[in-house]
């Protein structure tokens, strides 16, 4: 009989033993697989244990990851060759585009009627139209398929966002009635792309003048850690906008929809922002609609900031 006892033991061991290496094994199997859904590895499953069963399952999901990984890689080859057959061909676009902009304005006007006069305007103004957007059109592309290089350059940017609103100056005060530019003479530096900021900044006055009315501003407020620019106009009455979907590509309000705007421009700001190392995000408090560009600094940076204010 204790031998029979001693066997009972040794089999209800070996199957809690069994049981423990199982739930093991499944444990494993599903934090390699938790991790493969996460995009955090394309490796396949590591064979564990001695269970057949196991065994099977792991080739039968390594197969699954395998095809899966095939097909990712084919999905990212295709959308890279896309990106880059769209940034030629807006390139192509943009070479025959120029020289009709420059034929255009070589025309000897003296000799037409005011009547021709007329029609070459509007000619020139959609010319001039088309190729702002095959511009952004190409820009975006370059953005999408990584070929965008950043130039960086040691930069005020108060001084950048002043010239740009000295060159939309006419436009701006068109559009608005009441215009503040909060923005003091402060030599405070940044190391960034001045061509790029430019842009952003660009792109956030002309969506300014574009769909406001009545109010714009522009100011600065520091905090420790970083710059805050804010731009912000007053909006026609009744135009919804949908802020989560400002930054979307093609994006425009009902109110907005049928002016000469393409919808690029905040998602190109966007973009430009991140590739910075900025932040640019939007919000809306009732008619007053907000852009508020985000530049941090670190230790180093707000020393300098300091010690290029006390010279």
């Amino acid at each position: 009989m204790i031998w029979i006892l001693f066997i009972s033991i040794g089999i209800n061991l070996l199957l809690i033993i069994a049981w423990i290496f199982y739930r093991r094994e499944l444990k494993d199997m599903i934090l390699q697989i938790k991790t493969i859904k996460q995009g955090n590895s394309h490796t396949p499953l590591k064979r564990i244990g001695f269970s057949k069963r196991n065994r099977q399952l792991v080739e039968e999901v390594n197969e699954l990851i395998v095809s899966f990984n095939q097909t990712d890689k084919e999905n990212r080859r295709m959308a890279k060759q896309s990106k880059e057959m769209i940034a030629s061909i807006s390139h192509d676009f943009r070479t025959p585009l120029t020289s009709m902009i420059g034929y255009i304005q070589m025309l000897d006007k003296t000799t037409l009627s005011a009547r021709d006069l007329k029609y070459l305007k509007i000619i020139e103004e959609r010319t001039q139209l088309i190729s702002s957007l095959i511009d952004e059109f190409y820009l975006l592309s370059l953005l999408d398929a990584d070929d965008y290089q950043i130039h960086s350059e040691a930069v005020n940017p108060i001084t950048l966002i002043q010239e740009q609103v000295a060159q939309y100056y006419e436009e701006l005060s068109a559009t608005f009635e009441d215009m503040e530019i909060d923005l003091t003479d402060e030599l405070i530096v940044i190391q960034t792309s001045r061509v790029d900021f430019e842009r952003i900044v660009q792109n956030l006055i002309k969506n300014a003048f574009i769909h406001g009315v009545r109010y714009f501003n522009i100011r600065l407020e520091k905090q420790e850690e970083r710059l805050r620019f804010i731009f912000e106009n007053k909006l026609p009455e009744k135009q919804n906008i949908d802020v989560e979907r400002l930054f979307d590509r093609n994006y425009q309000s009902e109110g907005a929809r049928g002016t000469d705007s393409s919808g690029l421009g905040l998602a190109i700001a966007k973009q430009l922002s991140e590739k910075l190392n900025f932040s640019l995000g939007a919000q809306l408090q009732e008619d007053l609609l907000q852009f508020h560009l985000d530049i941090y600094l670190d230790a180093w940076k707000i020393r300098n900031i300091e010690n290029v204010k006390d010279r």
